[in-house]
């Protein structure tokens, strides 16, 4: 797309969209678009899981995000570097998606605060761009199990964290 004058900003959005997509499904996620539904309760920061606890009645998208730990673009970057070097492989696209994509959930404003110290920047590992913004894990903390998730667009009884990894 380079080669006939495409910005990069326009030729790297389906990279990105694609890389996404092939790390998601990699990571045992489905190939739809991001939901908190769909990140594991450990990768949800500690306010992000208070902030669900204590808003039953509120949708999830007015307080929360679904987080890359790498920036997409970043991500996408490191694929086409793979690619330009003649190292892109099955096993080298698993190796960096293991490396580097990771879903956090977060709330909106530790949102504007990974924004303003790490927007686009790529770190050695996500758990390390997350930690410079402040945005703490816990665990032990836990999501409130009886919460009425139809806010959610599921019943509590369809809710299936996809397993951790």
């Amino acid at each position: 797309m380079r080669d006939v004058n495409v910005t990069e900003n326009h030729a790297i959005r389906t990279l990105e969209l694609l890389s996404d997509f092939y790390a998601k499904l990699l990571m045992g996620g489905r190939p739809s678009p991001h939901h908190v539904k769909q990140v594991h309760p450990d990768n949800w920061s500690a306010a992000a899981k208070a902030a669900f606890n204590a808003n039953p009645n509120q949708k999830p998208r007015d307080y929360l995000r679904v987080e890359h730990g790498t920036p997409r673009r970043g991500f996408a970057r490191k694929v086409l570097e793979l690619y330009a070097t003649g190292n892109l492989t099955e096993a080298t696209m698993d190796d960096l998606t293991r490396r580097y994509w990771k879903l956090a959930v977060i709330t909106v404003e530790e949102d504007a605060r990974l924004a303003k110290i790490a927007r686009s920047t790529v770190y050695e590992t996500p758990d390390a761009r997350w930690s410079d913004a402040g945005i703490l894990f816990d665990p032990s903390v836990s999501l409130i199990s009886n919460r009425d998730t139809t806010q959610m667009g599921v019943l509590d009884s369809q809710v299936r964290w996809p397993e951790k990894r």
